[in-house]
């Protein structure tokens, strides 16, 4: 019976990324482990079942036989099933395990699914496509209903960075990070911001480069190129000349080089090959 509703599916290790993890950034994905001989999980797994099919689409309910999955019940660090966990934007964010009643599943689904704001604001992000206007005006609605949303000043902040609007989204994603809604995103959107203002206070750069091809001890003018670089994108040139300055400079510019260099790394992320090649050479320079 699970398997005729599409808001119920076993997932495996192969399709676990397809399955929960890209998909949980669609709607939220409650992950399910459980195994056969398992008498509270032949309790507790109907209930979810109901409910996904109640909810209709509300969220997806994700099944792991952890007789046939034991990595994926060791990643997520499962002792004892069921265990039940909640996927939102590729990670967990609310988990419980033992049989519970409906009723406390029901509790517990309310507060891992969307919110009304959250809900408001994911239709006024798919209306950006096609009429960014009226995505900010509806953002900014939801703002004045819901002072605290989180989810609006996010969306509202990236409708503004990709209109070019960054002097207006920056006090968004600094109110978010106050509201502890930091995260690797916001981050990256504050360190291009921060990249962007740094440059708009440098010099011409064919007058920087002519000062540093004069002179290679010049820091100030290779801080100032790396500057601009950054903000336009050139990361190579910019970590290059970055670490130009942190190799040479022994008193503030350093300093300043090296601070360069890790916010063009949360801009790129963590896994990106400039991160790792510069983070690798900048660590060998510092120690």
């Amino acid at each position: 019976m699970a398997e005729q509703s599409p808001w119920i599916i076993q997932t495996n290790a192969t399709r676990f990324q397809t399955d929960v993890l890209d998909r949980s950034k669609e709607v939220p994905v409650v992950v399910d482990f459980w195994a056969p001989w398992c008498g509270p999980c032949r309790f507790l797994t109907p209930i979810l079942e109901k409910l996904a099919r109640e909810k209709n689409g509300a969220f997806v309910l994700a099944k792991v036989n952890t007789d046939e999955e034991p990595s994926l019940a060791a990643a997520f660090g499962v002792q004892g099933i069921p265990a039940v966990f909640a996927i939102r934007e590729g990670r967990p964010v609310d988990q419980f395990t033992g049989a519970l009643p409906e009723s406390q599943v029901r509790a517990w689904l309310e507060g891992i699914l969307p919110s009304e704001d959250e809900r408001r604001c994911e239709a006024a992000r798919a209306l950006a496509a096609q009429d960014p206007a009226a995505a900010e005006k509806a953002l900014r609605e939801i703002l004045v209903a819901f002072p605290a949303s989180k989810a609006a000043r996010r969306v509202l902040a990236e409708l503004l960075c990709a209109a070019g609007r960054s002097t207006e989204a920056k006090p968004l994603l600094e109110e978010l990070a106050d509201l502890g809604g930091m995260d690797e995103a916001v981050e990256r959107m504050l360190s291009e911001i921060r990249l962007q203002e740094s440059a708009q206070a440098q010099g011409d750069p064919a007058d920087l480069q002519a000062r540093l091809a004069s002179n290679p001890n010049d820091c100030e003018a290779a801080l100032g190129l790396a500057e601009i670089e950054a903000a336009r994108h050139d990361y190579a040139k910019a970590l290059e000349h970055a670490l130009h300055v942190v190799a040479r400079d022994r008193g503030d510019l350093r300093e300043k080089g090296r601070a360069l260099m890790l916010r063009m790394f949360q801009v790129l992320g963590s896994a990106h090959p400039l991160t790792e090649e510069y983070r690798r050479r900048l660590t060998l320079v510092l120690f």
